[in-house]
């Protein structure tokens, strides 16, 4: 085998061993005016084991087939890291990604270089969802856990860039703060909305809230008075409780998915009317959310608890109680009918036929067992991501390993590439 340097048209150039007129046993090429580089072993102009360095600063070290990533590798792009198993250059079956600055990562199955399968994603704050993903979104079923109130990342800002969803891949992994997505902000209130990871149990309207009117912005004056027409005896309870049920995010879906999900737009309009909305839950207070979830939201049926004991199961759309279900406060009241846009809006005018309550009353029953169906299928996709979790953290340890012999591998295409030029610039 002979070797030696060849330099290309656009800048480039290789320094190494070859046969056959491509590089072939160890050497390293460069990119075009000399940015970006490989070093490691070659096989007849294909990479087999190495480091990639690209111009940006992100490297991938590990193996290769026919020119793309194939096997176990580990790709540092950003503040994120990914460990484990590669497919003709995409990220997958079984590996973990970690933000270097905070405590987010994923670790599961992948698909084409996305979240996809079964896995655990662990936000900043301590935060878990565990379940099912679809192209880099939560879809599916899925148990999300927060951390006591008091520890929660608190979202001052709509836009989420989370780990969830891959479409960080393009934005080179930018660090989610929290887990709520990307909103219009054109339609957001002119005061920032505070939310908490992981808490999606609120009063308030969004969507109502948060459309502009004649006059401006939705007063909460104006859709508290609304609300007294049409509510019922039976949600006199949530009159009591309007300041002190569950004030956080109304959509923050977790905190590392990447792309978009809803936070509250009601909240923060009109703070000065009402307690901060802090004031009445324990900072040592959690929230498990148990069901269905489309596109990186709650949607679907599922079953929304706090540690203080108050509870919601039924339908969901968008982080929002919508759809038919029970509300069950703290002290043991419940709220029962169809929800729009987390506001409880009962048929029970008198105009109204009696029928009416019956049917509700079906109605409920049926989204409260759909609810308790939803939320136990979620723990058992819970257990499966579980499972998937473990075989990951395995993959990304074998990784370290193939990362060292790419190491290796390097070491002796460096040493190589010194001794038949001495002058060769090596940008790693």
């Amino acid at each position: 085998m002979s070797g030696g340097r060849f330099d290309f048209d656009d800048g480039g150039a290789y320094c190494g061993g070859w046969e056959g007129g491509k590089a072939h046993g160890h050497g390293i090429c460069t990119g075009p005016k000399g940015q970006g580089e490989y070093s490691g072993s070659w096989n007849f102009g294909f990479e087999v084991v190495g480091i990639y360095t690209w111009p940006s600063g992100n490297t991938y070290e590990g193996y290769w087939s026919q020119g793309k990533r194939h096997g176990l590798g580990i790709e540092t792009k950003g503040r994120w890291v990914y460990r484990g198993e590669w497919t003709h250059g995409f990220k997958g079956r079984y590996g973990t990604r970690q933000s270097t600055s905070s405590g987010a990562k994923y670790e599961g199955t992948w698909n084409n270089g996305l979240q996809d399968g079964y896995g655990t994603e662990t936000y900043a704050d301590g935060g878990t969802y565990q379940g099912q993903f679809t192209n880099g979104m939560r879809h599916g079923y899925g148990v999300r856990q927060s951390v006591p109130y008091g520890m929660a990342s608190v979202v001052r800002s709509p836009l989420r860039t989370s780990l969830s969803s891959l479409r960080s891949e393009h934005s080179n992994g930018t660090l989610p703060q929290q887990d709520s997505p990307a909103v219009n902000p054109e339609s957001l209130p002119l005061s920032p909305t505070i939310t908490r990871g992981g808490f999606a149990l609120s009063l308030y309207a969004e969507a109502e809230a948060g459309k502009p009117k004649k006059g401006g912005l939705f007063r909460r004056g104006s859709l508290l008075g609304k609300l007294k027409k049409s509510e019922s005896k039976s949600s006199l309870a949530s009159q009591k409780s309007r300041v002190s049920f569950l004030k956080s995010e109304s959509g923050i879906s977790s905190a590392a998915s990447d792309a978009t999900s809803t936070v509250s737009l009601g909240e923060g309009a009109e703070g000065e009317e009402y307690p901060p909305f802090e004031s009445d839950i324990d900072a040592t207070t959690t929230e498990t959310y148990m069901g269905e979830w489309k596109n990186d939201k709650r949607a679907g049926f599922g079953v929304s608890e706090r540690s203080s004991g108050l509870k919601y199961e039924g339908e969901w759309l968008d982080n929002l109680r919508h759809g038919y279900g029970c509300t069950t406060l703290p002290d043991g009241k419940k709220e029962e009918g169809k929800y729009r846009h987390n506001v409880l809006i009962k048929g029970m005018k008198k105009r109204v036929i009696p029928l009416k309550s019956a049917k509700i009353r079906q109605k409920v029953d049926r989204s409260v067992e759909g609810a308790q169906r939803a939320a136990a299928i979620a723990r058992q996709k819970s257990e499966i991501a579980a499972s998937r979790t473990a075989h990951a953290k395995a993959k990304a340890e074998g990784s370290e390993q193939a990362a060292q012999a790419a190491n290796n591998e390097s070491g002796i295409a460096r040493m190589m590439a010194r001794e038949l030029s001495p002058d060769f610039y090596q940008p790693g």
